[in-house]
């Protein structure tokens, strides 16, 4: 609860320090002596909108402090300021803070009901808050708004992956057409240098046959040959070096240039025989090479562009079906979490409804103390039909969101004969008044911690009540 307020240079207050104690407390003064500015300091300390104008006439600023009993023995103290040039800032426990968790902070100490909080009442949409209130139902508000804030999640991952999905559709045919026009070829890296060379050498069969025969017989077989006069030098050399040791090692080296000739000799003999005329085989390697170059003229120009087309397209097939998988996922996700969302909309549905009857009696019993001795307050219940609606009731589709899947309006009648009318049609400021302090009454503050400040409330409700 609040138990010190400190106000300095706000409009006429310029040092006010009240403290309170349990229980009720009245604030009294004639007209103008500044009650309801004081409930304005504690709506500006709770993170109010306000002006510069607040600032008291030559004062640098103006501070609103506030000290707060928590638990017994915590202590918790709100303050803000805010500067003549219009700068303002927040405190909790001379830690700054801003502005929006000074509200939220403010908001579990501090309940301010003023002269036109009535207006409140005549936005029906703020019905099913009030009631939702008297249930208890703040856990399973907070958990119907997580589900719409999951749900529209889901929703927007969803849409993307369906864009995605259906531009993979559209490619998908001439994807897996292409794909399968490379496959059947089946291009390999280097392919088409090997299909050249090959080519090349079965064009040229005669010239390979004849010039390996004309090499062989100067190697090995012709008269005279290499290989035999080198055979004819060795003795020749082994005799001078007997003359001169130091020539001793050149007869391996001859040796080895015999062998390395014989062997050449037999490798070029070996690979230029086995190549023959093969007309089939040619016509075979040609058409290939055509098929390889009209695919890599289709896509890249190059056997090396080809082969990176063909793995792009293969991971694009890939990314389209795990995009599939995952939509599919997504979607069961989704229907889980509405099955889920639907439960705690028709739970909250009936709690609704049973606490409904419980706050018509309270009220119709606050008014009559009131003054209303013949007053009618009734809690009326409505959905909004909705083809895509997500909540289905009655063989119908209704309209869920993060409040549920109904709405709520007041409907009253302060006289006999007269049916209940929307509040908006209550044309009476006392009336209204009377229902305000009726449902405060229905609806007491739930936390002992809180303060809560009446102002004026008694306006339109007559002296003799």
């Amino acid at each position: 609860m609040l138990v010190k307020l400190t106000v300095s240079d706000f409009a006429l207050l310029r040092d006010t320090k009240i403290t309170l104690r349990p229980g009720f407390t009245a604030v009294t003064g004639e007209t103008g002596a500044g009650k309801s500015l004081l409930v304005g300091a504690v709506a500006f300390l709770a993170g109010g909108r306000t002006t510069m104008g607040v600032v008291r006439d030559g004062a640098q600023r103006a501070v609103v402090e506030g000290e707060f009993s928590v638990g017994g023995d915590e202590i918790v103290i709100l303050r803000r300021e805010l500067s003549a040039e219009g700068r303002t800032r927040a405190f909790i426990s001379d830690s700054p803070v801003s502005l929006k968790q000074l509200a939220k902070r403010a908001a579990s100490l501090v309940d301010i009901t003023a002269q036109r909080s009535f207006s409140h009442l005549l936005d029906f949409s703020r019905h099913l808050d009030f009631l939702d209130h008297f249930t208890g139902l703040e856990v399973d508000r907070a958990r119907l708004r997580e589900f719409e804030t999951d749900y529209s999640s889901l929703a927007r991952r969803i849409r993307k992956l369906e864009l995605q999905h259906e531009e993979f559709r559209q490619r998908s045919e001439l994807v897996a057409f292409q794909l399968t026009e490379i496959d059947s070829v089946d291009p390999q890296p280097g392919e088409d240098d090997r299909l050249a060379a090959e080519i090349h050498r079965l064009e040229h069969f005669e010239e390979l046959h004849q010039s390996s025969a004309r090499l062989e017989e100067l190697l090995v077989e012709g008269e005279p040959a290499v290989e035999p006069l080198l055979a004819e030098a060795a003795p020749l050399l082994e005799w001078l070096a007997k003359i001169d040791p130091e020539l001793a090692d050149l007869t391996g080296e001859l040796d080895t240039a015999r062998t390395a000739l014989r062997e050449i000799a037999r490798r070029v003999a070996e690979r230029c025989r086995s190549v023959g005329y093969e007309a089939d085989r040619l016509e075979t390697l040609r058409e290939r090479q055509h098929r390889l170059a009209g695919l890599a003229r289709k896509f890249g120009g190059s056997l090396t562009a080809l082969l990176e087309r063909r793995r792009e397209m293969q991971r694009e097939m890939t990314a389209g079906d795990r995009t599939k998988g995952g939509l599919s996922k997504l979607r069961s996700d989704r229907q889980g979490l509405v099955s889920r969302w639907c439960k705690l909309a028709l739970r909250v549905g009936k709690l609704r409804r049973r606490s409904a009857s419980r706050l018509e009696a309270g009220v119709v019993n606050s008014l009559t103390k009131l003054g209303v001795k013949d007053g009618r307050f009734e809690v009326r219940f409505s959905r909004t039909p909705d083809p895509e609606g997500l909540f289905e009731a009655e063989g119908q589709r209704w309209r869920l969101d993060g409040r549920g899947a109904e709405a709520v309006e007041f409907f009253l009648s302060t006289n006999p004969g007269i049916e209940p009318r929307p509040l908006a049609q209550v044309a009476s400021g006392g009336e209204l008044s009377r229902l305000l302090l009726a449902l405060k009454e229905a609806l007491p503050v739930t936390d002992n911690e809180v303060t809560v400040f009446f102002d004026e409330i008694d306006t339109g409700v007559s002296g003799r009540v």
